[in-house]
C-alpha cells in the first residue's frame, strides 16, 4: 500500500492536491487529521516537533564505523592537536 502525506493549511472546504494524480480510478483511503501545536502540559515540545528519525531513511549503516568519530577526526583536520 503506498501512502502520502500532505501538509497544509484548509482555507477551504475545496482541495485541490496535485499528488493525487497516480490514485486516479483505484480504491483509496482518506484521512485528516488536525495537527497539533504548541507545547504539551509537561512544557516538553509535542510530538509533532519532535525531529527524531526524520532522516533515518537515508541512513547508511555501512558509514557507521567511519561516522563513530567524525567530529574530533575533522576538528583535528581543521585545527590541530592542542
Amino acid at each position: 500500500m503506498e501512502k502520502i502525506t500532505v501538509k497544509r493549511k484548509i482555507t477551504s472546504e475545496t482541495i485541490r492536491i496535485s499528488q493525487l494524480k497516480r490514485f486516479i480510478g483505484k480504491d483509496v483511503e482518506i484521512t485528516v487529521k488536525e495537527k497539533k501545536t504548541g507545547t504539551a502540559s509537561s512544557g516538553q515540545p509535542s510530538e509533532t516537533h519532535s525531529a527524531d528519525g526524520v532522516l533515518a531513511e537515508f541512513a547508511n549503516p555501512s558509514l557507521g564505523s567511519e561516522e563513530e568519530n567524525i567530529w574530533t577526526r575533522i576538528i583535528k583536520e581543521k585545527h590541530g592537536d592542542r
